[in-house]
This record gives structure tokens, C-alpha cells and sequence, in this order.
């Protein structure tokens, strides 16, 4: 099997590499989204099979026992996300190149497993306290504006911050257009090798 490339986005949760995602989805038809799994609760605004696989605790130590995924974490406490290796080949088998929406640990392992296939692109904000404002925005929008929840997610970023120096690109997300347009050019030169 011919392997395709991998385009990997990591960040802090609040990032912007969500929106990123989306954006490098519709403007590069080659580019196919990686399912991740997870044990955490779907969403009302998700769909599983296109958001995420969403198991449960047991299936998903299963999964791990039977060596079936190329990355896992325990992103949460109690909450555990992973790529699939199936996924990668899937995806691989149709002739596409692969997009990541990662967390950072497990963006590094995918880039650890495949060095010569991935680039990897760290999304971050330019302070805590801008993130702390985007979380706020998000939750209020769309899920419970759970305080304790947003707290987890800001002292997890201070921690992958640290990691921003081992990945292939940094961008600081202060301007989401300016972001999205520089994020395009680097996946452009990448894929087509401009």
C-alpha cells in the first residue's frame, strides 16, 4: 500500500485548529479527516463516525490490548482519545493524504511513527488569557459553561506550550484569517512540494 502524507494540527483546546481543519478540508480535496476515537459523551451538535468513534471505557481498552491504534492518550482525566490504525489505512487505500485535529502528545507520536509521511503544525495563542476568553465564548455557545472544565483545559496548555518547539511549524493565532492563509501555503508546499 502506497502511503499518503500526513498533515498534522495540534494545539491548546481553543486554538483555532478546529476551525483551521475545516478550512484546509475544503480548500485541498486531497486531504481526507482522520476519525479519532474517545470515551468522552457525545455532543448534541455531534455526529459519531464523523466527529469521533465514541466508545466506551471498555471498548476502547480493548481496542488498545489488540494493538489497534497508532496513538492513544489519556488527554482528560478519565477521558481518552486515540487514532485508529485502520483509519490511517482507509484513508491511505483511497488515494488521499490525511488530516490530524490532535491533541499534542499524540501529535508527536504520529510524528515519532511516521517522520518521512507527516508535517506537523502547533497552533497557540499569544496568552492565557486570550485562550481562557475563547473557552469561555465556546462553552457559553455550545456546551454547559462548566468553569472547572475550562480551568483543566488552561493549566493542560500551559503544559503543551512547552512542546510547541517540536513540531515543524509554530503559528501564533492572533489573526484567524492571516492564520488560515499561512496554514494553506505550508499545506500547499507540502502536499504538492512547491
Amino acid at each position: 500500500m502506497k502511503k499518503g502524507k500526513m498533515i498534522i494540527l495540534s494545539g491548546p483546546s481553543g486554538s483555532g485548529k478546529t476551525t483551521i481543519s475545516h478550512c484546509l478540508l475544503s480548500k485541498f480535496p486531497e486531504l481526507k479527516f482522520s476519525v479519532s476515537c474517545t470515551t468522552r459523551s457525545i455532543r448534541n451538535n455531534e455526529i459519531h463516525g464523523k466527529d469521533y468513534y465514541f466508545l466506551s471505557i471498555n471498548s476502547f481498552f480493548s481496542k488498545i490490548k489488540k494493538y489497534q491504534f497508532a496513538e492513544w492518550e489519556e488527554v482528560y482525566p478519565k477521558l481518552f482519545y486515540g487514532t485508529l490504525k485502520n483509519e490511517i489505512y482507509k484513508i491511505w487505500k483511497s488515494n488521499q493524504h490525511i488530516l490530524f485535529d490532535i491533541d499534542v502528545k499524540g501529535g508527536l507520536n504520529l510524528k515519532k511513527q511516521y517522520p518521512n509521511n507527516s508535517l506537523s503544525i502547533f497552533i497557540m495563542v499569544n496568552s492565557i488569557k486570550v485562550l481562557k476568553e475563547r473557552l469561555i465564548t465556546r462553552y457559553h455557545k455550545n456546551y454547559e459553561n462548566d468553569e472547572t472544565n475550562i480551568n483543566i483545559r488552561l493549566k493542560k496548555a500551559k503544559k503543551e506550550n512547552n512542546y510547541a518547539k517540536l513540531f515543524d511549524f509554530v503559528l501564533l493565532n492572533i489573526d484567524l484569517f492571516q492564520t488560515k492563509k499561512k496554514v494553506i501555503q505550508i499545506v500547499s508546499n507540502f502536499i504538492y512540494g512547491k
